[in-house]
């Protein structure tokens, strides 16, 4: 059942919510991080922050909105963890500035607490970066807060699709982001909340996760590693992650006094996010002084839950870790489609490139894959001939030896990969994978875009084209016949094995009834049907 207004009973519901989901995705969260550092983990510091919400807002002796509101803004200031759980608890308590003011919470209380919670959260930074979880809150609330004839599921809706689309511009807004590959982790652990509260005002059942975000600007859809990032990474420049409480504030403490706090701090550290109230005050800097900024805190009050961590051993120790675990070769393929890139990866490729015919990845995108390859070479099957040249030209942004193994279609490179050997150099890697790649015929299936006249045959729009090594060897109006018309002139030199690749516009059933009419004629042929997931064309083909 939807709901129109949201009490202090949904309120519970919505933390519970969140702090589920949160859980069950921290990982995936973790896994976005740029810096392998002690403030790395937004994942675990998001859900052990909603977690301490979730444990005040459980406890509240009553159930009206203002009470579970004002537990939730204390849980999250009491659990606040790394500058990604505070930032968060901000967010939070800002919602919750809000909610107190009301009995019930309306679509119109619900924009008013997105303002407040923008507002809360970037007095708290000193500095406020663009292209993280900040600007995602920052522009769910200006644009939302002209949707006034909404309802509260309305608003909802509206607010997640601005935040997702806000997400995936992060890239373009950080260099970091967009040179590892990923969206702001922060942001999406928002996202992550935020799909959580709207499924419980639209009375929806809760998703177990939240499909991860991606975006193409760079890299493409690269699975992501830190060894090389990490290696090279700047000099830290303060080495202390610090963090503790201020309590039993001194009768004189003001809002100017915590001011003047968070400046000195500013003096001698980054990453400095100082909130609170006259009760209680969260601190978490960067600094190579920690002493000092105890000493500074010690004049408002006592300390307590101090946690004090070296950055500078922490990156010592993964760097070390990373030498430690250097592979001899690793192999980026180059390929589309979910089929594709799950069966390279079972295959043995460290990471897939999204790409290929009208996608062509670039010289950088290849490159940023190889700075991700934990190895001393690197295998490269680009699987198309207009990606071959820009996977050679790799080698000039890289000390690691390349080796280009010229395969110019998708099941050239699945044959390619089953003559890998993890336990040779990438030169003999190289020269066992090259005899492989030309033993593979291949065949495509696709339509044409536009009329036209190509080696004698007259070519409409919308027709099925069938496609040998490239070259048109068929066309006519019906998907199946012309299929099994270019698996048949591949079968001509009598393969043994020949493997249906289906795309993304066509099924399973599909495939395995022209397999099944391919079988009966060619009884001494192996036949396989394998999901490619491919775009732009129907199927591809193999014949080994």
């Amino acid at each position: 059942m939807e709901h129109s207004l949201i009490n202090g009973a949904l309120l519970k519901e919505m933390v519970v919510a969140a702090a589920s989901l949160l859980e069950k995705n921290k990982q995936q969260l973790n896994d976005l991080n740029v810096f392998p550092v002690p403030d790395g983990d937004t994942g675990t510091n998001m859900s052990l922050t909603m977690q301490s919400v979730l444990k005040e807002v459980l406890s509240a002796q009553e159930d009206d909105l203002a009470t579970v509101a004002k537990a939730m803004s204390r849980g999250a200031l009491k659990g606040a963890r790394g500058n990604s759980g505070v930032i968060l608890s901000q967010i939070l308590r800002g919602f919750a500035k809000q909610f107190e003011t009301c009995e019930e919470a309306t679509a119109k209380d619900f924009i008013l607490a997105l303002k407040l919670g923008q507002e809360t959260a970037y007095k708290a930074v000193m500095k406020p970066k663009e292209g993280t979880i900040l600007t995602i809150i920052r522009v769910m609330a200006e644009k939302t807060k002209y949707e006034t004839s909404l309802d509260l599921c309305g608003i909802f809706d509206f607010a997640i699709n601005v935040g997702e689309e806000t997400l995936l511009q992060t890239p373009e807004m950080l260099p970091q982001l967009k040179k590892a590959g990923v969206v702001d982790a922060g942001g999406q652990g928002l996202m992550t909340i935020m799909h959580a509260f709207s499924a419980v005002v639209h009375g929806e059942e809760i998703p177990d996760d939240i499909a991860p975000f991606e975006f193409t600007a760079i890299s493409d859809n690269i699975s992501r590693d830190t060894s090389e990032e990490v290696a090279e990474m700047d000099e830290i420049t303060f080495a202390y992650c610090t963090e503790f409480f201020i309590q039993q504030l001194k009768p004189e403490v003001t809002e100017k006094t915590v001011e003047k706090l968070r400046n000195k701090l500013a003096q001698i550290g980054d990453s400095l996010v100082v909130v609170g109230d006259p009760e209680l005050v969260k601190v978490h800097v960067h600094t190579n002084d920690p002493g000092k900024a105890l000493q500074m805190a010690l004049e408002l009050g006592e300390l307590y839950k101090i946690k004090i961590e070296n950055m500078v051993q922490q990156h010592r120790e993964i760097v070390e870790a990373n030498k430690q675990n250097l592979k001899e070769v690793g192999i980026i393929a180059i390929a589309s489609g979910d089929g594709f890139t799950q069966l390279f990866k079972d295959l043995g490729a460290d990471y897939v490139v999204t790409g290929g015919q009208t996608m062509n990845p670039s010289t950088e995108d290849i490159s940023a894959a190889v700075k991700k390859v934990n190895a001393k070479s690197v295998i490269i099957l680009p699987n198309n001939s207009n990606i071959i040249l820009a996977a050679e030209q790799a080698q000039d942004f890289t000390d690691k030896k390349l080796f280009v193994i010229p395969t110019k279609t998708v099941p050239q490179g699945i044959a390619t990969m089953l003559a890998f050997d993890p336990d040779e150099n990438g030169e003999d890697n190289a020269e066992g994978m090259m005899d492989a790649y030309g033993e593979v015929l291949t065949g495509s299936v696709t339509y044409a875009v536009r009329d036209t006249e190509f080696d004698g045959q007259t070519i409409h729009e919308g027709n099925i084209l069938g496609l040998q090594e490239g070259t048109i060897a068929f066309c006519g109006e019906d998907l199946k016949q012309v299929t099994i018309d270019l698996a048949e002139k591949l079968l001509q030199d009598k393969n043994e094995i020949l493997t249906i690749y289906y795309g993304k516009d066509t099924t399973e059933d599909d495939a395995n009834d022209i397999a099944d009419v391919l079988s009966e004629k060619y009884p001494d042929t192996d036949f396989e049907v394998v999901n490619g997931g491919q775009p732009v064309y129907y199927y591809l083909i193999s014949a080994e």
